[in-house]
């Protein structure tokens, strides 16, 4: 086998690659020996299929055959011998128009990409924040509110309407000459919602402020959807009798609240909120600093990319993106359009993955961090648990998705992020 290695980019390749007529023949042979002693064909006996028969009816399909394995392994020799580790896709030139005839030698091209080539800069002593890693009292108030907004409920007031509240009233729809339309009783109305045929800032003024008890009218064109025909188009008033202020309120911060979330006691919650902000707080914090050693290392080294894998990211994250917006109901014509305003940016986040890539997988071969099949286990352990699933069913989605390597790869990154932020040199923002 003749290979040829052409330099066409700082991390592209081109192999040109011949097999001699001998290799192509002795490979088709074994194709043909291997068809004619598993067909079956009336007349003759199992495995004396004659190979000529064989070649009349199977050859197109056994030449095609050959013709993909030639490929497959030749390439895998010639990266072999060469030294090559292809990253991303790898693409066959005019891959249809190959042919395999016997006799003759067999010649292809192959474009692909390769690791870049870089030297690692200094990795440890990275300047990275300090961050604060204690709840206080005015976090976990924050999060009693949050809570407490979460279970709001509409509740009956003494006061006056505000804007937004709801009101309980009678309405009366009387005409332009004070005769009764109209009567509803019971009704339920919104300040922020007028009624058909009103006016939204009239009714708004005239039903803010009102009070238990109280009356106030707002002027009406009857709706074309009225009840009574004869007066659709018409001018009219609705009279409205307040029987109830309704106010959307939050729950009271008390150990009731605490008790509907199964604590003994409102100190109880506060103590517990207390806890889980603080780790919170940890584990954000330590995020940070990890993102911080990372673009610092991203700004520090410029090398060439594989183009091949900076277009998987892009098309990855554009195809993410048009899936969001379809399941918002957007048009095709404005997911596309979005689609092309995005393609730079999707682009450049696509460069800065691959870079970290690159980055983390240095990182990890000159500290010597591996992913061992304990890390893979207690991962697979830890999303068992997480989703309610044994680990042989997590272990199984993993496998059919083809996501095991994934999850390697991201036990790797959280080594290599760790180990960053463990040797990088911490820094006050206020002596900075």
């Amino acid at each position: 086998m003749q290979v040829q290695v052409a330099e066409t980019g700082p991390c592209s390749r081109t192999l040109s690659i011949q097999l001699p007529p001998n290799s192509v023949q002795e490979h088709l042979d074994e194709l043909f020996s291997s068809a004619t002693k598993q067909a079956q064909r009336k007349g003759f006996r199992p495995g004396k299929v004659p190979r000529k028969f064989i070649e009349k009816h199977h050859g197109p399909e056994i030449l095609r055959e050959a013709k993909e394995q030639l490929v497959n392994s030749a390439f895998n020799e010639a990266c072999r011998q060469q030294e090559l580790t292809p990253v991303g896709r790898v693409r066959i030139d005019d891959f249809e128009q190959l042919e395999v005839k016997p006799g003759a030698s067999f010649e292809f091209k192959v474009m692909l990409d390769v690791r870049p080539k870089f030297d690692l800069k200094e990795t440890k002593g990275l300047k990275v924040d300090t961050f604060e890693a204690e709840a206080n009292d005015t976090d976990v108030d924050n999060a009693l509110n949050e809570i407490a907004n979460q279970k709001r409920a509409i509740k009956s007031v003494t006061e006056p309407a505000k804007d937004g509240d709801f009101v309980k009233a009678d309405l009366l729809f009387v005409d332009a000459g004070g005769a009764v339309v109209l009567e509803r009783k019971g009704t339920q109305l919104n300040t922020r919602i007028p009624i058909a045929g009103s006016d939204a800032g009239t009714f708004a003024t005239a039903l803010t402020g009102a009070e238990k008890g109280q009356q106030v009218e707002v002027p009406v064109t009857f709706p074309e959807n009225f009840e009574k025909d004869s007066y659709r188009g018409t001018q009219g008033m609705a009279k409205i009798t307040v029987h109830e202020v309704l106010r959307v309120l939050p729950a009271p911060i008390d150990d009731s609240m605490a008790k509907l979330l199964d604590f003994e006691s409102l100190d109880a919650l506060r103590l517990d909120l207390k806890s889980r902000i603080a780790q919170e707080k940890v584990r954000a914090g330590k995020a940070r600093q990890e993102d911080q050693c990372l673009e610092q290392l991203v700004a520090a080294h410029d090398f060439p990319l594989p183009a091949s894998l900076i277009e998987e990211q892009q098309e990855a994250a554009l195809q993410n993106f048009a899936e969001r917006m379809k399941q918002k109901g957007m048009a095709k014509d404005e997911i596309d359009k979005k689609l092309e305003e995005s393609k730079d940016e999707a682009n450049q986040d696509g460069q800065r993955r691959v870079r970290l890539f690159f980055l983390i997988e240095a990182i990890a071969r000159q500290q010597k961090l591996f992913v061992t099949e304990t890390d893979v286990n207690s991962e697979i352990q830890n999303l068992a648990l997480a989703n309610n699933a044994s680990p042989e069913q997590v272990v199984e989605h993993l496998e059919k998705n083809k996501q095991l390597g994934e999850l390697r790869l991201a036990i790797l990154e959280r080594k290599v992020r760790n180990f960053l932020r463990d040797s990088a040199t911490i820094v006050d923002k206020q002596t900075k």
